[in-house]
């Protein structure tokens, strides 16, 4: 018999629940697999606990988005109900954003498995991207981390750069986070909460009960030694997590993305920096003879970079933006 389930994606949560609950080990609770998976979902159990979102509600059109926008006033984000990371969210500055946005989130919400088609629209919050990295023993959440994340393509929100530095962590913003994971019912597990640090203080964008995505769980590990995916299975087999940092320095990752249509003919790196105590990993994400895209934009390359503190690691990571040569064949017609 297992001792215990966990998804270490977004996709395997509610398999992973329906799995242990019938197996009757441990593992993730379906109703925060359900909130994980459902936007409208999360929202109401954010709310209910009394936790800051944006104001936004389900559309199912391009009338009641006009509408909504009326509603919450622009600028706006459109984003597929279905929590799918940052895939299919898109900005509306003003009105004449509105049917482009509509139509590039809608298409993208089509594909999931919760409630395809459907698309939340919510005010857009402005302020620095800095996601939590929770971790759940017994139902009591810490936070182990902060990642900071850039992004590029605008209007659409593609992460350039995460970037994740051993620091004392704000208690008032952990104390945030450790409420919103409670409040999707998770008792134990890894997850992370998106948050926004507007003026008027924190507001949360996004809660899931799953490791984060990119490559962020390798960041926090080389900057602050705390395994997540360890303590993803220590708490799934109800040991006692591993949460005591054992280093103190900073890691990112750059994610080099196209900046043409076309297909991938060339690839390289400029050869000095391939030694350099800095890179920790180089990764080509499309081959030679991928067909990527420019909107949105392909991730062609993946660099992980380190340094002694966040300026050191900020310029390593330009370093190795400049050392990635990708050459793109355009299409023809």
């Amino acid at each position: 018999m297992a001792a215990g389930l966990l998804a270490l994606t977004a996709e395997a949560l509610s398999q992973a629940a329906e799995l242990a609950e019938a197996l009757g080990v441990r593992g993730p609770s379906r109703a925060s697999a359900a909130a994980s998976a459902d936007r409208s979902i999360a929202r109401v159990l954010l709310a209910e606990a009394g936790l800051p979102t944006p104001q936004g509600t389900r559309v199912e059109s391009h009338q009641d988005a006009a509408a909504a926008a009326l509603w919450t006033g622009y600028p706006v984000v459109l984003r597929p109900l279905a929590n799918l990371g940052y895939y299919g969210a898109i900005r509306a500055d003003k009105a004449e954003d509105l049917h482009t946005a509509w139509t590039f989130a809608h298409t993208a919400a089509l594909a999931a498995e919760t409630a395809p088609g459907a698309v939340l629209l919510e005010q857009a919050p402005d302020g620095d991207r800095v996601t939590l990295q929770t971790v759940t023993s017994e139902s009591r959440t810490g936070v182990v981390a902060a990642v900071r994340t850039t992004f590029t393509n605008y209007p659409l929100f593609q992460p350039s750069s995460h970037l994740v530095t051993a620091e004392d962590m704000d208690p008032d913003l952990a104390q945030l986070a450790a409420r919103a994971i409670q409040a999707l019912g998770v008792q134990h597990g890894v997850g992370h909460v998106h948050t926004v640090m507007t003026v008027l203080g924190p507001v949360i964008t996004d809660v899931a009960a799953h490791l984060q995505g990119d490559g962020v769980p390798e960041l926090v590990r080389l900057a602050t030694g705390v395994d997540l995916l360890l303590a993803a299975i220590q708490t799934a087999t109800g040991q006692n997590p591993a949460l005591i940092p054992t280093r103190a320095a900073s890691a990112a990752v750059a994610l080099i993305r196209a900046r043409s249509t076309g297909t991938v003919t060339g690839q390289g790196f400029d050869r000095k920096y391939l030694d350099g105590p800095w890179l920790a990993r180089l990764a080509w994400e499309a081959p030679l003879g991928t067909p990527v895209e420019v909107f949105p934009a392909s991730v062609l390359a993946r660099c992980v970079v380190t340094g002694s503190d966040p300026d050191a690691c900020l310029a390593n990571l330009a370093q190795a933006r400049q050392a990635v040569r990708v050459t793109i064949q355009p299409d023809h017609p």
